[in-house]
């Protein structure tokens, strides 16, 4: 579909590129019953451990959504047994997440599967081609918010 139409709105390609990627990553992640949303928090959180708590905020500023949104999305990743969510002692108004435990069993599997995702997406490219894409996506990014 794509290569019939080399002068395609790059907009286009981008929207049709993450639509083709959140249904590969749904599909993979259907397996363990979480979202590509909720994978994303599971991940934030993982790397994260060991540091200072999350709070809800750094999600929601983490993945760029509206704060509805995250509560909804974590109340999820709670009844699933992920994730556990309590007031913060030192603050009464921020909600701390952490994790359960229970994220190991699929973890690792999960993150294999984002891995295979990009190297996927960047077969065939150099390291050179790789960086400068990297590069120009994050110009774009910047472009956009201006």
């Amino acid at each position: 579909m794509l290569d019939k139409d080399q002068n395609a709105n790059i907009g286009s390609l981008i929207k049709i590129l993450s639509d083709a990627i959140s249904k590969k990553a749904k599909n993979d992640f259907k397996a363990y019953n979480l979202t590509m949303q909720q994978v994303k928090i599971l991940a934030y959180l993982k790397q994260r451990e060991g540091e200072q708590p999350v709070s809800q905020k750094d999600i929601q500023d983490y993945l760029r959504i509206a704060h509805p949104t995250v509560v909804s999305i974590l109340k999820g990743m709670e009844s699933k047994g992920f994730i556990r969510t309590f007031t913060s002692p030192e603050d009464k108004r921020m909600k701390i997440v952490g994790l359960t435990g229970q994220e190991m069993a699929v973890f690792e599997k999960v993150i294999a599967g984002r891995q295979r995702m990009e190297e996927q997406l960047l077969k065939g490219m150099t390291e050179d081609e790789r960086t400068q894409l990297r590069d120009n996506l994050k110009k774009m990014y910047k472009n956009i918010k201006e």
